[in-house]
């Protein structure tokens, strides 16, 4: 489900009746879910995140300063939950790009996965949100 991206929207009242929603957001549509309880609510976004690989940049990373500044967005230093390496991690706005942009992006990333040499940065990880695009990147 690559390209599939989900919307917390949270509380919503529908004929009297307290509803917890969400949204699914596709390429091309978007649909929106609606649980009777907040432990079905939670239930079906952890499977749905499960299912699509959804993570987020805070569960994997400790954000800290911004190191610079490119055409895309700001580069800041994040230190991985995990291995307590520094990354130096790329953020971009989806939103702020221009479709050609964003295609240029996604190249970059598809060129630094089969990307292995000691005198380049390695990719480490990629998470993309609706809204986001993270770029991750070790230096080797």
């Amino acid at each position: 489900m690559s390209g599939v991206f989900i919307k917390e929207e949270g509380e919503t009242i529908i004929n009297d009746k307290k509803l917890y929603s969400f949204s699914v957001l596709y390429t091309k549509k978007t649909r929106i879910y609606y649980a009777d309880s907040q432990e079905d609510y939670k239930n079906w976004l952890n499977a749905i995140r499960k299912v699509t690989g959804f993570c987020s940049l805070n569960e994997n990373y400790e954000v800290k300063e911004v190191l610079g500044k490119g055409k895309f967005g700001l580069v800041k230093l994040g230190i991985h939950h995990q291995t307590k390496r520094k990354a130096a991690i790329k953020i971009m706005n989806k939103r702020e790009m221009k479709n050609k942009d964003l295609e240029l992006v996604k190249v970059e990333i598809e060129i630094l996965k089969i990307g292995q040499h000691p005198n380049i940065i390695r990719l480490y990880d990629v998470i993309e949100t609706s809204d986001y695009i993270y770029i991750g990147n070790l230096s080797s």
